[in-house]
């Protein structure tokens, strides 16, 4: 009998301890402040088997994010992604494929810089605000098709499928890709402390693949996402601009909450580390991720 109690109450104890780990208001389990990647990939950045789970809606329903990023929906399988990114290096590059998408240094990176007269972080993020979400099956009629930033930046305002025919236009990766770029190749930041990030991010409970950039100063990580500004609706046919997002400046997520779920992938044009296995050449302050993940 006795036996039979201490079973009874030992299990109870596990489900409590079960419970507090998913519950994201009661620990620091589901918060990922001052966490290192190589000390805890599996605990706190879930395992390969489970890295594309779906939390359940009590987390989704604690995460408060007053600026959201717009959630691509057709990238929310990391098995797709999975699928391009750890692909055989070129022999010409020595680099994975999806590290020739950051390319600073190229012509048109470096043309855009100087023809719209972004002297600094500010000036960029700014910019960047400015493109117009659109989405891959829109523009590329795939799921999750990939342009490099001169792709992006000198064709897609001519596209025939660009719904906003002139504009800048393309999705998170494209965004993403191209800021990183920007911010690479304008010397505000080096290849040590600015990266693209790969993962699964919640907005209004609905989750989805997404590519954002982190920048590294002062010892800490922070998101900076190009995403919060205009997107193209297609059910409505048209461009719908958020409210107030020209406000959202550089610094905006160094303090507000940022949406993720899970991460998948990091990288630049030097560096790349699967999240998920902790695996790569990244220098050793890219095992550390932001404390505004929640």
């Amino acid at each position: 009998m006795k036996r039979s109690i201490l079973l009874i109450f030992l299990v109870a104890i596990l489900m409590f301890s079960v419970y507090a780990v998913s519950d994201g208001d009661d620990g620091p389990a589901t918060s990922f402040s001052s966490v290192s990647l190589k000390d805890n990939v599996s605990d706190i950045m879930r395992s390969e088997d489970t890295i594309n789970a779906v939390p359940s809606n009590a987390l989704s329903e604690n995460i408060l994010v007053d600026k959201v990023p717009q959630v691509q929906q057709e990238m929310a399988d990391k098995k797709d992604i999975r699928d391009f990114i750890p692909a055989d290096p070129p022999e010409t590059t020595g680099v994975l494929r999806v590290q020739e998408y950051v390319t600073p240094y190229a012509d048109a990176v470096q043309d855009y810089l100087r023809d719209e007269g972004l002297d600094d972080a500010d000036e960029i993020y700014e910019t960047a605000v400015s493109w117009i979400w659109v989405s891959d099956a829109t523009l590329n009629d795939q799921p999750d098709g990939w342009l490099t930033p001169s792709e992006f930046l000198q064709d897609t305002p001519d596209f025939d499928s660009n719904p906003v025919s002139g504009e800048i236009v393309s999705d998170c990766t494209e965004q993403a890709n191209t800021l990183a770029s920007l911010l690479i190749g304008s010397g505000e930041y080096d290849e040590d402390t600015l990266r693209v990030v790969m993962g699964q991010v919640t907005s209004s409970n609905i989750n989805g693949g997404h590519a954002w950039v982190e920048v590294y100063e002062d010892g800490e990580w922070f998101p900076v996402d190009a995403t919060v500004g205009p997107r193209y609706d297609d059910d409505l046919g048209e461009v719908v601009y958020p409210d107030n997002y020209e406000d959202i400046d550089f610094d905006h997520f160094r303090e507000e909450n940022y949406s993720v779920v899970y991460l998948w992938y990091y990288y630049n044009n030097e560096y790349s580390l699967d999240v998920s296995s902790g695996t790569g050449n990244a220098p050793d302050n890219w095992y550390s991720i932001p404390s505004s993940y929640y």
